[in-house]
């Protein structure tokens, strides 16, 4: 018979978060619950953090002479008279249960009591759950304790317990539960069950956080819309100039960036209420609830009041989103307005560049001509002063004067050629660089 050894020898190397991964499928195993039994659960949310939940947790270890949980641990058990005690690390808060079997209504040792007292952060979720061995029992108790008019009860799966509650908080701030057992249950099966009704209490005040949020954002989102509208209006109104869209577009950007930090406030309590929401749900559905009687089941309780909140979120973040993409439109419109009357005014001094080139064309060829006349001057001058000393020298020769007369004609002709085939070379140099 091979061993788990021999088999996954020669299977080559695990991935680097193999154990890690197989590991979280058992990082939160249920602690086991016997009835009947009292059960108090608190979430500590604010100002708990890893590093101090592990400090708070190594310290009442080290008080107890047992071994701490290795950093990073999210999930500690250990006894203290007579009761079983969880610490459990999760996202953004930190959970302790502890159980305390022999009776329904088993006071807390005080001990316990001031190891979760002192833990960090401050109490979100409380609830006092009371495990009675049978439904008789559980009905009684719950008709002398709760609220009638605002009841819950429901059966589950399939009649084999009870629960009851009014989730009112008392005077300690904790929400009163009372799970009845018709059938004789296993003791996980009975610790499912009420990890169950935890975590929908824990999970349901967690996914409530986002509403103060909420409604902030929609305080603010109403505000800045209509800010938007009115400058949206100001923009589209006829006779704006350049200035006045240069102004309206830094306002409109003020804005976008009030709007995009209202996001970065808000996107990740509103994810995680969406996620807690979620989780709520999936309880309530495990628990496959039926009414007893008249009173409302907790699936319907919950859909009543954390629904619309639920909703109320994320009517806010879907408000905020519409409003952070209409003021991108906006901004799209409003900068491509001042481009264009940017480029009406570039093309406006570009026209006025080519009339001054135009004009200064006109003046250096107006000066080209009178170049001719001032390069010729001086070229006859130079062959009169030729001319005169060869006359002195030969005085055969004919007058220099004459000879002057008729060389003027051709020296124009010359100097004007000469400076129109300069142009044309310049011209040709500089269309080959414009090219190149």
């Amino acid at each position: 018979m091979p061993t788990a050894l021999d088999i996954g020898a020669g299977l080559g190397p695990d991935h680097p978060l193999h154990q890690c991964l197989s590991d979280e499928m058992h990082a939160r195993p249920t602690l086991p619950v016997t009835a009947p039994a009292r059960v108090l659960h608190v979430a500590r949310h604010g100002a708990a953090d890893a590093e101090a939940d592990h400090a708070h947790i190594a310290a009442v270890c080290a008080d107890l002479g047992i071994d701490a949980p290795p950093p990073g641990a999210r999930q500690f058990r250990f006894a203290l008279d007579g009761a079983s005690v969880k610490w459990e690390r999760y996202t953004e808060s930190c959970g302790w249960t502890v159980v305390v079997p022999g009776a329904a209504v088993a006071p807390v040792p005080e001990a316990v009591r001031g190891i979760v007292a002192g833990a960090p952060g401050r109490n979100l979720a409380v609830v006092d759950m009371e495990v009675h061995a049978g439904a008789t029992p559980a009905e009684a108790a719950a008709l002398g304790l709760f609220d009638p008019s605002m009841l819950v009860a429901a059966s589950l799966g399939d009649g084999r317990a009870e629960v009851w509650s009014d989730f009112r908080l008392g005077p300690s701030g904790e929400v009163k539960l009372i799970l009845g057992l018709r059938e004789d249950l296993a003791p996980r099966t009975i610790g499912n069950l009420v990890q169950r009704f935890l975590d929908i209490e824990t999970y349901r005040m967690m996914a409530l956080l986002a509403l103060p949020v909420a409604r902030k954002v929609n305080q603010r989102t109403t505000v800045l819309d209509r800010r938007l509208a009115e400058l949206t209006a100001a923009f589209t109104a006829a006779g704006t100039t350049p200035t006045d869209e240069q102004a309206l577009l830094a306002e409109l950007g003020a804005i976008a960036a009030e709007v995009e930090a209202l996001v970065a406030e808000s996107t990740w309590r509103f994810g995680a209420a969406k996620a807690y929401h979620a989780l709520v749900e999936d309880r309530i559905a495990e628990n496959r609830e039926t009414p007893i009687g008249g009173f409302e089941t907790i699936g319907y309780f919950m859909h009543r009041r954390l629904t619309p909140a639920m909703r109320t979120c994320e009517s806010a973040a879907a408000r905020q989103e519409s409003l952070s993409q209409r003021v991108a439109r906006s901004s799209q419109i409003l900068r491509a307005r001042v481009e264009i009357a940017l480029q009406a005014q570039n093309q406006s001094l570009l026209r006025s560049m080519e009339q001054r080139a135009g004009l200064q064309l006109r003046l250096q060829e107006t000066v080209e001509g009178l170049s001719v006349v001032v390069i010729s001057y001086y070229v006859v001058g130079l062959i009169a002063y030729v001319l005169k000393g060869a006359e002195k020298l030969a005085p055969d020769l004919a007058p220099a004067t004459l000879a002057v007369a008729g060389v003027v004609p051709l020296v124009l002709g010359a100097v004007y050629v000469a400076l129109r085939r300069m142009r044309r070379r310049l011209h040709l140099h500089r269309e080959h660089g414009a090219e190149g």
